[in-house]
């Protein structure tokens, strides 16, 4: 009896698992690397900002000192300018650090999603392998029964046969005394109760004898039946 069908496969919990585990593993790396690559961004553009804001503000305190009285405001608009630039910048810093931060916290939570869906998998895959293999010893079970029925009704078949053989074994040998009582005559009767009648006893005898020997012969043992069939 085969019990593939039954449990088709126990493994694939476990490898789904697996495949998920893998697949956030590898998108939480990607999110990672594309959270780093635009901070850098974001540091490099800032840096850039804050030294142009730091050389415009020197420039605009050398204004004021009087090397360039006339250019003063327009570079104070400038200063400003380069100031709006740099907050904007640190807010997008600050806004890509928070969605960094927040992809990181995502990445956690699948894996550990993950994690949980991998060990329930096992659990299952545990639960699948131990009725598995209750149902191989439920199968084994029945199929040494079924042996033993098999075996049991040949032996069965056989002692019917020996029976019926034997029967009609015994059938022909009545048959036989049947005919020999009906060839006797009344003078062969008489002269075997005489007592100097030796010869008519002696073959009368042996007749019986030979009657006796063959109903012995097709009797039926039952015991020996069984044992022949179980050899």
């Amino acid at each position: 009896m085969h019990l593939a069908s039954l449990v088709p496969s126990v493994a694939v919990p476990r490898r789904a698992a697996c495949a998920v585990v893998l697949l956030l593993a590898a998108a939480g790396g990607v999110q990672a690397q594309q959270a780093q690559s635009m901070e850098e961004r974001l540091r490099a553009q800032l840096r850039i900002t804050t030294s142009q804001l730091q050389q415009a503000q020197n420039e605009l305190a050398a204004l004021k000192a009087g090397q360039g009285a006339a250019a003063a405001p327009a570079r104070a608009d400038e200063l400003a300018a380069m100031k709006e630039d740099l907050s904007r910048a640190k807010a997008q810093l600050a806004a890509e650090r928070e969605s960094r931060q927040k992809a990181r916290d995502d990445s956690v939570q699948l894996k550990e999603q993950a994690e949980a869906a991998l060990e329930k998998a096992g659990a299952q895959v545990a639960q699948y392998r131990n009725a598995y293999d209750e149902l191989l010893k439920m199968a084994k079970a029945s199929e040494a029964e079924r042996q033993r029925l098999a075996s049991e009704t040949s032996a069965q078949h056989t002692a019917i046969g020996q029976c019926e053989a034997k029967n009609a074994q015994l059938y022909a040998v009545g048959k036989e005394i049947l005919q020999a009582y009906e060839a006797m005559d009344v003078g062969t009767v008489l002269s075997a109760r005489q007592p100097f009648a030796g010869a008519a006893r002696v073959r009368l005898d042996e007749a019986a004898q030979q009657f006796g020997d063959k109903l012995y012969e097709g009797r039926f043992d039952a015991r020996g039946a069984a044992s022949a069939a179980a050899q």
